[in-house]
């Protein structure tokens, strides 16, 4: 039944983006229905997108599912969906705008053409530490940034994450910028990430994550950086052979629901929504912590040969026009101060 659903919501996602010609204008007899905050069950479709079912993100999405349920009084039902059973993860965000997915989850590089300052908390070396990461998300930085989405078709309701990102290749080990010279590496469709790769002297090629495993299966590319988590669970090892250990970057995972379905909820269902969104998230994050040294292992044992001290002053000093990029498409370096200002405040 979950697959029959499936496939009739991504039939109806084509059709809508060919009614809709790609537009973002988006109105619905529901919402006007909903204008009095009426109590009606709600079933909303949510989806971490390019992420499994097991991968804490996957984990926590369900345990959303739990609380929302829970907390609206059963009024909110949640159909949950992974990685690309709806799509690839850049029609899942466009599908969330236009209001075919209710809610979607993914890497913050997806939602740059909505909210170019989203790419702040991915720059690399930004943060040090996961503790750095989550004071910076759930405070003043990442509320700021959250509050730019108000003038869009999507409501951010919180930040989970992806997490702490590191290199695998199938060439050599990495411990300098040397190594990677030459390096042709999957990246997401970002012209910071694009920079931050060529900076540090590979070749970026930008691949959706469901085309990932073929394309280093194929040798079409030789590298993906990405987290401990995704690395396991996309099952990397079979086809990478090294792994260095570069903490070069941090991918929240920025939680969203369509603007217009929201304004239909009442404002018991919005506050459930709310609450189960952010501890859930917090559960994602556990999650992650507690499967860091196991995953690690997993990778060992499956042969992989892992670099857990590698240059990361060497790659941090190429950092520098990486930044200039990113203060450039801003116009000033207002945002990105703010977020390094902040991360110094806590150090």
């Amino acid at each position: 039944m979950k697959k029959l659903f499936a496939l009739l919501l991504a039939a109806m996602m084509a059709l809508s983006l060919v009614a809709c010609g790609g537009s973002s204008d988006t109105t619905s007899d529901s919402t006007d229905s909903a204008a009095g905050n009426t109590e009606e069950p709600v079933t909303l479709t949510a989806i971490v997108a390019g992420l499994t079912e097991d991968s804490p993100s996957g984990e926590a999405l369900k345990k959303f599912a739990e609380l929302c349920n829970e907390y609206s009084g059963g009024s909110v039902t949640i159909d949950c969906f992974f990685n690309t059973e709806l799509g690839n993860v850049s029609a899942c965000v466009e599908s969330t705008a236009q209001g075919t997915i209710d809610i979607v989850s993914t890497g913050t590089s997806y939602f740059a053409g909505y909210v170019p300052a989203i790419q702040v908390f991915e720059l690399p070396y930004v943060f040090a530490s996961y503790d750095e990461a989550h004071q910076t998300l759930d405070n003043e930085p990442g509320k700021a940034i959250a509050d730019l989405f108000e003038s869009t078709d999507l409501k951010m309701l919180c930040y989970w994450e992806s997490g702490m990102r590191h290199v695998t290749n199938s060439r050599n080990p990495i411990i300098t910028p040397a190594d990677m010279s030459g390096l042709k590496i999957r990246t997401v469709v970002s012209a910071t990430q694009q920079a931050t790769w060529e900076a540090f002297g590979a070749i970026p090629m930008a691949l959706d994550m469901g085309e990932v495993f073929t394309a280093l299966q194929n040798h079409t590319v030789d590298a993906q950086e990405n987290t401990l988590s995704s690395i396991t669970s996309y099952k990397m090892y079979e086809v990478q052979d090294y792994l260095s250990m570069t903490y070069h970057s941090y991918t929240p995972m920025p939680f969203y629901i369509n603007r217009a379905k929201w304004d239909s909820l009442s404002e018991n269902q919005q506050e459930a929504i709310q609450k189960a969104s952010e501890e859930a998230r917090d559960y994602a994050r556990e999650l992650n912590a507690a499967s860091e040294a196991e995953n690690l292992q997993l990778l060992k044992d499956e042969g992989v040969v892992v670099e857990e001290h590698p240059d990361s002053e060497a790659f941090a000093a190429l950092c520098g026009p990486v930044y200039d990029i990113f203060n450039e498409s801003m116009g000033s370096d207002e945002i990105l101060t703010m977020v390094q200002d902040y991360v110094a405040s806590l150090r």
